[in-house]
């Protein structure tokens, strides 16, 4: 119990000190939430382009757009940026006098990680509601699905954070970690709900993407919020996106063992 206050006292305080040191780039910050919005509204264009005055697989140019309003929320929230923070501490060398603290350096991605999404999403909250203003989305939401929204967003969110720091932590064998990660970036394209809502894809597609854990980073609690599930699919996506939890916490813990144990650095 005391090694667990220990941990995240030490969680806290790289927190505090992560957003501190996040506060000193704004600009460039409110850069890169201006460019998080470009994707969704581009998707939006096409979609309502196809939908036009009509619908498409049952969605019309408003449900559209509240899906890729949400979109935009949602990717904000689950973005794994973990390949460009914690990787490069390891290619680099840096990785050393972390490990040298009572406490793993994973730790300091998921701090950097929080700070990040803090501190842009108060430069991007104002833009969304802008949005939403604009283009008048067609929100279908209760109570009940916003509750189990939060679960999903929290589940999807861990779940990104564990992605992407198996593939930062391939930096441990290769220069070249960040291809592997381009790979997962294309197929969470695909079927993760980014290109196109899971429900829009061919039979086949559809039913890869709903096995696969790309949709559970980022289209299910979209699908979740919006009430696009019935229950049955509801009980299957939630307990798919748990299972793949917990896959990527143990492959997390392995890679990182395994890892560790031929890292070399100047210091280490």
């Amino acid at each position: 119990m005391i090694v667990r206050r220990t941990t995240l006292a030490g969680a806290l305080a790289l927190t505090r000190a992560e957003l501190a040191d996040m506060f000193q780039y704004r600009v460039v910050l409110f850069l890169y939430s201006l460019w998080e919005v470009v994707h969704p509204i581009v998707y939006l264009a096409v979609w309502g382009a196809i939908a036009g005055e009509g619908e498409v697989g049952g969605l019309r140019l408003s449900d559209f757009a509240a899906y890729y309003l949400t979109f935009m929320l949602v990717s904000h929230v689950t973005a794994a940026i973990e390949i460009y923070t914690f990787g490069p501490m390891i290619q680099q060398g840096e990785l050393s006098p972390h490990l040298l603290r009572p406490m793993n350096p994973v730790w300091v991605a998921a701090a950097r990680n929080i700070s990040y999404k803090s501190v842009s999403m108060l430069l991007l909250i104002p833009v969304w509601i802008g949005l939403v203003i604009i283009l008048r989305p067609s929100f279908t939401i209760t109570a009940g699905s916003v509750a189990l929204f939060l679960v999903a967003l929290v589940v999807a969110a861990l779940l990104s954070f564990l992605v992407g720091t198996t593939f930062a932590l391939l930096a441990f064998w290769t220069t070249r970690s960040f291809s592997f990660w381009e790979i997962w970036i294309g197929l969470t394209f695909l079927l993760g709900g980014q290109v196109a809502p899971v429900e829009l894809l061919p039979g086949f597609v559809q039913n890869l993407a709903t096995a696969l854990p790309m949709r559970y980073t980022l289209g299910f609690p979209i699908e979740v919020l919006l009430n696009r599930l019935d229950p049955g699919e509801l009980a299957l996506g939630f307990a798919l996106q748990f299972a793949w939890l917990f896959a990527a916490a143990l492959i997390v813990r392995a890679v990182w063992r395994a890892g560790i144990r031929q890292y070399s650095a100047v210091g280490a």
